[in-house]
């Protein structure tokens, strides 16, 4: 009797401790995040995150895969700020970057499981660093508009954060990264080594990669892709998610060349999208592109297909042709994109609504550290 009082006594001083009720944090996104200013201030400086180093690195911003393949991003410079924790002590550690959702770098605040899992790797010797994509390029979210930021910028963010912490005197040159939505999409590029060969030397990358529900319709993936040398991806999806559909990227993730495995992949039976979000499923007016032509792109990042070129310069004449096309993307990506998505919402492809929620955090997170442990550690 006594043994089960103990036990009782010690579950609820540990909920006690790790309780983080985002319903009291008094985080406004409106005016903490500007293009003069990270939320990630906000996060450094709270209670809860406080502790890490705030570093600003250089950055672009660019159009899609064939502006980077042709160095167009560098075009467009900008200056983006990341919030690396660190274990406490000295010693060398691996790092996780992390990267957000559509709904911004406010998840940083709000979000129960980036806490939770940040704090579970902080305490298995693992280090983690959030990068906001959003703020110093003019948007707090997209999930209501995905025109607001070109896709591809979440990744080039984090490649540019793992060749600054190559660098960093407690880094011991192991990283892995996640991120879910959007943040997903983020993995998944990085997955690549036709991407990641392009900013770091040979056929390695990150050690560790986590994609949970990107969208692997419209995102502009290489058709023929290739996992970096060194990696092992662990691939996650709600299987009852609408927002971002998961057969999409099972059909994806399949494709994905890759040693023996050295890839798994995860559909999680009547989960949906935000499964980890502590919250009961819920219909959101969010843009979803499930209706719109796929868009995948050969090694060179020329679209697969006649059906986006004859769309984008037969049927709406944007440009004369796409090498004008793909001149402009360097020039001007944000603008660009946006005439894209113009384009879409012509064709009625663009529809709105997705059912976001769940509260499966406490069932995943095990899987979730455990795959950082095995691969980092």
């Amino acid at each position: 009797m006594k043994k089960l009082i103990l036990i009782l006594v010690t579950l609820i001083f540990t909920t006690n401790v790790n309780a983080h009720d985002t319903k009291n944090i008094n985080f406004d996104l409106k005016k903490q995040c500007t293009k003069k200013k990270s939320a990630l201030k906000w996060v450094s400086k709270n209670k809860n995150t406080k502790g890490g180093e705030l570093i600003k690195f250089q950055s672009y911003t660019g159009f899609d895969q064939r502006t980077v393949l042709i160095g167009g991003h560098k075009n467009n410079p900008i200056e983006i700020i990341g919030y690396l924790q660190l274990p406490k002590g000295s010693d060398k550690v691996p790092i996780v970057i992390w990267t957000h959702s559509s709904g911004g770098p406010g998840e940083y605040a709000w979000n129960d499981f980036v806490y939770h899992g940040t704090k579970n790797l902080l305490e298995a010797g693992i280090g983690v660093m959030y990068v906001d994509n959003f703020c110093h390029r003019g948007a707090r979210d997209t999930w209501r508009d995905q025109s607001k930021v070109p896709l591809i910028n979440g990744a080039i963010d984090a490649i540019m954060a793992y060749k600054l912490l190559q660098s960093h005197p407690r880094s011991n040159g192991k990283f892995g990264t996640t991120g879910h939505s959007r943040g997903g999409n983020n993995s998944l590029f990085l997955a690549d080594v036709k991407f990641t060969s392009l900013f770091l030397e040979g056929t390695r990358g990150f050690d560790a990669i986590l994609p949970e529900a990107a969208e692997c319709k419209l995102a502009g993936f290489f058709d023929k892709p290739e996992l970096t040398s060194n990696t092992k991806l662990l691939y996650v999806h709600g299987a009852a998610d609408d927002y971002t559909l998961p057969n999409h990227c099972e059909n994806y993730v399949k494709k994905i060349k890759s040693k023996p495995g050295k890839v798994e992949i995860d559909l999680k039976k009547g989960w949906y999208h935000g499964f980890h979000y502590s919250q009961k499923p819920k219909r959101y007016q969010a843009m979803t592109v499930h209706n719109c032509p796929a868009f995948f792109v050969d090694n060179d990042g020329f679209v697969v297909g006649n059906e986006w070129p004859d769309m984008v310069l037969t049927k709406h004449k944007l440009f004369p042709s796409m090498d004008a096309f793909y001149e402009a993307a360097q020039v001007e990506p944000k603008k660009l994109w946006k005439k894209t998505f113009k384009i879409l919402k012509k064709e009625k492809c663009l529809k709105r609504g997705a059912t976001v929620g769940g509260d499966h955090m406490n069932e995943y997170m095990p899987q979730f550290i455990n795959f950082f442990k095995e691969n980092l550690l």
